[in-house]
């Protein structure tokens, strides 16, 4: 095999190494359930009733949706509490048609 041989094994060999990253990628992005610690940013609803909550992890905010039957170590409406003081919490979520539910949550 000749110089231009060698060039373009080396060229299918760093495609195919570009395609095996761009696959882990993705399968990273489309991760349907975990754990997230991070500090709270927003809490939507009234003072007794939360709807929805923010939550920043590694940069990403990630908008949450707590479930009636969620195993909370604490009353929703603490979530604003910790919102004022910055300390982080710990939430186990499910992603179901493009919505993050909360299913527990924690002080983390």
């Amino acid at each position: 095999m000749g110089a231009t041989g060698s060039i373009a094994s080396r060229r299918l060999t760093q495609a195919r190494l570009g395609g095996m990253i761009a696959l882990a990628l993705v399968a990273a992005c489309t991760q349907t359930s975990g754990t997230a610690r991070g500090v709270v940013l927003s809490v939507e609803g009234s003072l007794q009733d939360v709807t929805a909550f923010t939550v920043l992890v590694e940069g990403e905010e990630l908008r949450m949706i707590p479930v009636p039957d969620g195993e909370y170590e604490f009353a929703l409406p603490h979530l604003r509490e910790h919102r004022l003081s910055g300390q982080p919490i710990l939430v186990g979520w499910e992603l179901v048609d493009n919505v993050r539910y909360a299913l527990s949550l924690a002080d983390g």
